[in-house]
């Protein structure tokens, strides 16, 4: 038979942290529901939090979560 293998929360391979921690994704989308823009909000974790992540990053964890639609270039 095949190996049991413990449930996580989540699985993830090992590699690069995420630019922008998941404990971080709640301020990110209340930054963006308040009117920020993804370089506002790249600059205030930036300054306010210590992170350094890009604004594409910021772009990013809202597409996933479903706060921004991704723009369709066809």
């Amino acid at each position: 038979m095949g190996m049991v293998i413990p449930a996580k929360k989540y699985l993830r391979k090992p590699g690069r942290p995420k630019a922008v921690p998941e404990e971080y994704e709640p301020l990110v989308v209340e930054l963006y529901d308040r009117g920020y823009g993804y370089r506002a909000i790249a600059r205030i974790l930036r300054k306010e939090h210590g992170l350094n992540p890009d604004f594409t990053s910021v772009r990013r964890t809202l597409i996933r979560l479903g706060k921004v639609v991704k723009a369709n270039r066809d």
